[in-house]
């Protein structure tokens, strides 16, 4: 067991990301100390009860994260029910005298605390701990906004040394984001049919956001890619960025087929509707909505919800991100998607008679070959590999350079 008192919405939202695998052995206690009368909300009682918490569940694997509001987030693995009780309860005793402990009839208070199960409960408890994230960078910008900070040399050189994210630095990484000109790092990348005498026929153009060129336009040095969780976090923060740009002038975007990368959040946004509306219905048909596999199963229930959304509305969905080994425990009819994208693997051997190659044939079989698209071919021998394992859509550098050898901007 392990506590954290800085930065601890940054790590409470990485760590609970990092067990979305394995939640159904993952509990979790949100205690709602913001409500306590100020003073029982002291730095010193809000420390005790932290070492309680310590003391009590020292023997299981989690962390205790106290945020900046003074709410205290306990994530613990394999714990009792009756372990958690006697936690609460030591808790509730620390700040009897508080009505947020006890009720006016003795009777605990509901509101003290609440306990989740994270084998059911997990994206409930996701979407809690991302909104402590907004809160504290939104706090951390109105701060910085209505007062001049002094940061001392030797901090500020801490901080620009360092390439991971604190609640500063993702601050402001955020405001740059809501502010910047994403047309300047807008791309569009073409899906193409590659028949096997090399006819190339594009089929349609994926829209997209280019991360390396957009941390150099922000002039940042930290890490985009360094968690995968906040970087979901801040790509949706570009998801309705990209969106706002194509309601403005739809007719420039879809004048031919494209495909559109978003989250599963995203998809079930008010901003979605206005976009939605936006489109005229006979264009829809000729879009396709990518979807993460990261995002899909962190929520099946939201992802099935997406789906039918967008299915219901005349999109096509594509399942993003999978690779060969992925590739092999999925299947795409029952999860309904109408497309989906195997990352090409530089690292596989050309000989398709290994047990690897023929495992991958066969799922890509399975999936229905026509309906696979293999991205990032940088690469002749990928598009060869590709068309051997039956597959003839492709998206990648090499067909970039096929389509215009003249091409300035880079993929």
């Amino acid at each position: 067991m392990f506590a954290v008192t800085k930065d601890a919405e940054i790590r409470l939202v990485d760590t609970v990301g990092s067990i979305a695998d394995e939640s159904i052995s993952w509990r979790a206690v949100y205690f709602r100390f913001d409500q306590l009368l100020e003073q029982y909300r002291s730095e010193y009682q809000i420390q005790i009860a932290v070492n309680l918490l310590n003391d009590l569940l020292a023997a299981n694997q989690g962390g205790v994260f106290v945020c900046a509001d003074q709410t205290i987030l306990l994530v613990c693995r394999n714990v009792t029910k009756s372990q958690l009780d006697k936690a609460i309860f030591q808790l509730r005793y620390l700040f009897m005298d508080d009505p947020l402990a006890y009720d006016t009839n003795g009777d605990e208070n509901s509101n003290f605390c609440r306990i989740f199960d994270l084998g059911v409960e997990y994206a409930e408890f996701y979407q809690l701990c991302r909104k402590k994230l907004s809160q504290s960078t939104k706090a951390e910008q109105n701060t910085e906004s209505t007062a001049t900070r002094t940061i001392p040399a030797q901090e500020m050189r801490a901080e620009n040394s360092s390439r991971t994210f604190t609640p500063t630095r993702l601050a402001h990484v955020e405001h740059d984001l809501n502010k910047a000109d994403l047309s300047r790092v807008f791309r569009r990348q073409s899906i193409c049919a590659v028949s096997p005498d090399y006819d190339i026929r594009k089929v349609f153009d994926e829209y997209y956001i280019h991360i390396a060129h957009l941390r150099q336009m922000l002039h940042t040095d930290a890490d985009l890619f360094s968690n995968r969780w906040l970087f979901r976090y801040l790509t949706q923060i570009l998801d309705e960025r990209m969106l706002d740009m194509l309601i403005m002038s739809p007719t420039r975007y879809f004048d031919s087929p494209v495909s559109l990368n978003f989250n599963v959040e995203t998809i079930l946004s008010k901003k979605f509707k206005e976009f939605d509306s936006a489109i005229k219905p006979v264009n829809k048909s000729s879009v396709v909505i990518e979807l993460h596999i990261g995002d899909v199963f962190c929520d099946i229930s939201a992802y099935i919800t997406a789906r039918s959304l967008l299915q219901n509305l005349g999109y096509k969905v594509c399942l993003d991100g999978l690779t060969t080994m992925s590739i092999m425990q999925i299947d795409r009819e029952r999860l309904g998607f109408d497309l989906v994208k195997l990352q090409w693997n530089a690292d596989l051997e050309a000989d398709l008679s290994t047990e690897e190659n023929q495992s991958i044939i066969h799922a890509i079989s399975n999936c229905g070959a026509k309906r696979v698209i293999l991205c990032r071919c940088d690469t002749r021998q990928a598009v060869n590999y590709g068309q051997a394992m039956g597959i003839n859509l492709f998206q990648g550098r090499f067909l970039d350079k096929l389509i215009d050898p003249k091409q300035r901007v880079e993929n």
